[in-house]
């Protein structure tokens, strides 16, 4: 088997090693992905613009993620640390791509925080029956919110990976139930007489009827796949070699591809895409709520309320699993002093960092408060506004990959495809993607909160905040140039370095 190359002149951060199990690192990524609150907000509007086509959307549109995961997979191998992009970026490509990678994942991080408050409010409500959210119960049960699943994940890995799994093991233990029952209603002949019966003409990429349905529904579904690497964030204390880390943003991307195919294929057969009929997938008054109106449907009355207590579980997992992996890009970037070093310290007794945790955490409450007090559509276009984010981390990520290994890896052909070409090939299909994504995100129609001077909010959220980026970044330079120069994490390719896996105070080679 082919041996990766091992990065030299990474530092140790104080984590526990051996804190994360390999299964709990697996649900880690499974929680990031949130499938209950992701399908409910995507499902609808993938089927309005796919059809019945919408399982084999998927289908296609995790490839680019995978090769996203094999990247993550090869890097974690030779680079088990916590700054994942930052760290990776910085040493194959250069300390500014590094820095921007960083500073997009924790905005990708903090937006998703946002979004996920929002959606815990909703299903509060819901619980309490409550038609009307006065703003002392949508800050109060935020901030509630926030300060739990912060203080939960500044306990401890050990202790915030084995809550997330609880959660998460709640959360699928739901949607295999309401999947379950959805399958029995249409083996009983009581789906939705609107619905067609499955075929396996769904899974028939030429089926698809026009490049448009394939492409919009594409970019609905490919944000849902985003979070399996929230597992690698936690590398260096996940139990086990290096290796078997990065395998579990692999195991947890082909999990999460399953779940969002099976149920799919059962809520479409179940429910159908015919606008008029107010059971559909697609009638307006069940295109932002999906599981809610398939367990209402489904169920009964007591539908609404099983549904809103799979989705709060869902952003509570969800934001526990974010947080972790912001705070620690926080503690590696502050470790390699490309932000303030108040962010390197780590509690003693719980070995987590515990005030890069709470300023994730506070810093996502804080804007959630201040965009709930502009415009509540605002906070729901949050989730919306996260892909452009994303894209570019993980597009920083699979350059790492193909950059760091571009001339170890053509030694044989299996280590050339997966190290270098697909990774190049995620890289190409993700930036395509941001470019039509940010387009499409200055349409005023765009999202539910309107536009600015012309150009839809969405858009100023998404790409706006993410350019605030560079000037924090020069301001940064000119504060602390060590980092840009590369002193305090050198630039490093595979074949620049001897291939000793466990030498992790080598120097770079001479060339």
């Amino acid at each position: 088997m082919h041996e990766e190359a091992v990065m030299h002149g990474l530092k140790a951060k104080g984590l526990k090693k051996g804190s994360v199990s390999k299964s709990a690192a697996v649900t880690i990524g499974l929680a990031a992905t949130a499938p209950a609150y992701s399908l409910t907000g995507a499902l609808g509007y993938g089927a309005s613009e796919s059809g019945y086509q919408l399982p084999i959307v998927f289908l296609l549109s995790v490839i680019p993620m995978f090769f996203v995961a094999l990247s993550y997979k090869h890097l974690t191998t030779s680079a088990p640390d916590s700054g994942t992009v930052f760290t990776w970026g910085t040493k194959a490509i250069g300390p500014r791509f590094g820095w921007f990678g960083g500073w997009a994942l924790l905005l990708a991080s903090i937006l998703a925080g946002v979004a996920a408050t929002q959606i815990i409010v909703n299903a509060t409500a819901i619980i309490f029956n409550l038609e009307e959210m006065p703003a002392w119960f949508r800050f109060g049960v935020a901030t509630s919110f926030i300060f739990i699943t912060t203080y939960l994940t500044a306990l401890g890995a050990e202790e915030s990976s084995r809550t997330t799994m609880i959660l998460t093991i709640t959360q699928y233990g739901g949607l295999i139930i309401l999947a379950a029952i959805l399958f029995i209603r249409i083996m009983q002949g009581e789906a939705v007489s609107t619905a067609e019966p499955f075929s396996l003409e769904w899974l028939n990429p030429f089926a698809i009827t026009s490049f448009n349905a394939f492409l919009n529904g594409f970019l609905v579904a490919l944000f849902i796949f985003w979070g399996f690497d929230a597992a690698l964030a936690m590398s260096e204390e996940t139990d086990g070699s290096a290796e078997q880390a990065g395998r579990s943003g692999i195991i947890a991307m082909l999990i999460t591809v399953v779940t969002y195919v099976v149920f799919s294929t059962a809520a479409l057969a179940y429910a159908g895409i015919d606008v008029q009929d107010k059971s559909s997938l697609t009638f307006e008054g069940n295109i932002d709520s999906i599981i809610t109106s398939l367990a209402t449907d489904s169920i009964g009355a007591n539908g609404a309320l099983a549904a809103a207590l799979i989705i709060a579980i869902s952003a509570f997992s969800s934001t526990m699993s974010t947080i972790m992996p912001a705070a620690r890009a926080a503690l590696a970037m502050a470790i390699y002093r490309a932000i303030p070093r108040r962010f390197s310290s780590v509690n003693e007794t719980t070995q987590t960092p515990k005030f890069a945790t709470w300023t994730i955490g506070l810093m996502t409450l804080a804007i959630y408060i201040t965009l709930n007090l502009i415009s509540e559509s605002i906070v729901k276009d949050t989730i919306h506004s996260v892909g452009i984010a994303v894209c570019t981390y993980y597009t920083i990520a699979a350059l790492s990959c193909a950059l760091y290994f571009h001339r170890t890896a053509f030694s044989h052909w299996h280590t050339a495809l997966s190290q270098v070409i697909l990774p190049i090939i995620a890289a190409a299909i993700l930036i395509a993607v941001s470019i039509i994504q940010a387009w499409n995100m200055m349409d005023p129609t765009y999202g539910s909160s309107g536009s600015i001077a012309g150009v839809g909010a969405v858009f100023l959220i998404g790409v706006v905040t993410l350019l605030i980026g560079i000037p924090l970044m020069v301001l940064w330079n000119m504060r602390e140039p060590k980092f840009f120069r590369g002193e305090t994490l050198p630039l490093e390719r595979a074949h620049m370095m001897p291939n000793h896996r466990n030498d992790n105070i080598a120097h770079p080679v001479k060339r």
